[in-house]
């Protein structure tokens, strides 16, 4: 049976959410600076008791600026090249408006800083869980101020809600990287705006083919993962335990998010992100 919200997992939205998880999604959303609660999150809170253990888990660590220097320092230290053929009369040829281009940008940037937060601390969950805690290293310096990502998300389109070419579109942006089991929620978003991601196809396509995007992907994942195990010594004790049943599911979405449409998004989105002429 399909997913009622349109996701690739079984999650509850952020439209069904009520009570506790409703509560935690915003504290979640304000916490993380973005409008929008990622994925995995609306994946945990299909567990029993698993988002509130996640995020009781980890939540010193945000407040404590842990997460997020780590996360500052992965981003800063991924090597992006610059792509070219966004240009301002190309985008507008394709009638893209600067208020388009405005939202567009936001939502990439929700994105861009999620996702980095994101491998971070689901790494640190997945390091404890793992027992393959590293000792904690050189604490990077804190980030620089970055204002929180404002802005109203469009819906978030499910794949049955496209046009069949808009569909097939966003399947095949979601097999560039490969690791595409899992569909990116960002393409779902940018499907409003169909021609735009046309243009992103004929740039990131060719730099995969040509064996330029798989480096990049992996040395996220290994850098996200060696931070993220530095944190993991340092997680709170949640007040409820996971059960023996749901503790291997909540491991094996963990490794399998941050090892494929997490990591591959983190180097995917900057690419996309900084060919925009603004």
């Amino acid at each position: 049976m399909a997913n009622p919200s349109g996701d690739p997992v079984a999650t509850i939205s952020e439209a069904e959410a009520e009570g506790d998880i409703a509560a935690l999604y915003g504290d979640i959303r304000a916490t993380l600076g973005v409008p929008v609660v990622n994925l995995i999150w609306r994946h945990l809170a299909v567990f029993p008791g698993g988002l509130s253990w996640a995020w009781d888990a980890l939540k010193p660590l945000y407040a404590s600026g842990a997460i997020g220097s780590q996360a500052a320092a992965l981003r800063a230290g991924l090597e992006v090249p610059a792509l070219t053929g966004l240009s301002g009369p190309a985008l507008g040829a394709a009638g893209l408006s600067a208020d388009d281009l405005a939202r567009i940008e936001m939502i990439q940037r929700s994105y861009e800083r999620s996702n980095a937060l994101n491998i971070i601390a689901l790494g640190a969950l997945l390091a404890h869980l793992d027992g393959t805690s590293a000792p904690p290293g050189e604490a990077p310096p804190p980030p620089a101020d970055e204002d929180p990502v404002a802005g109203e998300m469009p819906v978030l389109l499910a794949l049955d809600d496209m046009s069949p070419p808009v569909r097939a579109l966003v399947e095949d942006l979601n097999r560039i990287g490969g690791r595409d089991e899992i569909l990116a929620s960002m393409y779902r978003h940018l499907a409003h705006w169909p021609a735009y991601l046309a243009l992103v196809h004929t740039l990131i396509a060719p730099f995969a083919a040509h064996g330029r995007l798989e480096p990049l992907i992996l040395g996220v994942i290994s850098d996200g993962r060696r931070r993220a195990a530095q944190l993991a010594g340092s997680l709170a004790r949640p007040e409820t335990a996971l059960t023996d049943d749901v503790r291997p599911q909540i491991r094996a979405a963990l490794s399998q998010f941050i090892n494929e449409p997490i990591g591959k998004m983190i180097a995917i989105v900057p690419l996309i992100r900084r060919a925009l002429p603004l």
